[in-house]
């Protein structure tokens, strides 16, 4: 593999626009990816971060049903987690 070595000037508020070299190689392309600074002695590698999907069971919609739901009403007994979440579940799908 043949290194590049591409260069882009620092703007006057220390940013710099990324070459569509660099973009292409990186498969940056909506305005929101992100990219990361992997910095290690005096040398700076730039990396492309993958969003990590979020594993929440509930959406910000059903969290605040959660909240109404757990002011009015006495807590829930569950055994474990699993049927906790099963239990918030079919209550949520009574109280629309």
């Amino acid at each position: 593999m043949n290194a590049k070595i591409i260069t882009s000037p620092v703007g006057a508020k220390a940013q710099v626009t990324l070459p569509k070299s660099v973009r292409e190689a990186l498969h940056l392309k909506a305005q929101h990816d992100l990219v990361g600074f992997v910095i290690q002695g005096g040398r700076v590698a730039l990396t492309r971060i993958e969003p990590v999907p979020s594993t929440d069971p509930f959406t910000e919609g059903e969290w605040k049903k959660i909240e109404r739901l757990a002011a009015q009403t006495p807590a829930a007994s569950c055994e474990n987690a699993a049927e906790s979440l099963h239990y918030l579940k079919r209550h949520l799908s009574r109280r629309g």
